[in-house]
């Protein structure tokens, strides 16, 4: 990897409006340099930091959305569930999106759990 030119690139593709391309430039250039990768002579390594953190953050929503992985809030069900419709056809209900759980993106109450709760 050239992180010099990856960094022009990304810089042109925000500058371009296409954040997907902007987004994946910049998590390779982190990438690169948390294995050890060298930096450009041409940009300090504060400065390169900083617009990575910046395309990050203002990226932040594009490019492929997770893939739906759904648990129950009470139990650790959920696992074979595919689309929050399938997981509604199953009689799951109050599925919210939960972006900072570790196992899954989505919580919510699983048939089992919520006839328990009645």
């Amino acid at each position: 990897m050239d992180p010099y030119q990856t960094y022009l690139d990304m810089f042109a593709a925000m500058r371009d409006g296409e954040f997907e391309n902007a987004r994946e430039l910049a998590l390779a250039l982190k990438d690169w340099f948390a294995k050890g990768g060298f930096y450009p002579y041409q940009v300090t390594e504060t400065a390169m930091h900083a617009y990575i953190a910046s395309v990050l953050r203002r990226t932040a929503g594009h490019g492929p959305a997770p893939a739906f992985s759904l648990v129950c809030r009470y139990c650790d069900a959920g696992d074979g569930l595919a689309t929050e419709a399938a997981a509604i056809a199953e009689g799951w209900s109050e599925i919210e999106l939960a972006l900072a759980l570790p196992m899954a993106n989505y919580c919510g109450l699983c048939p089992d759990c919520k006839t328990r709760d009645q």
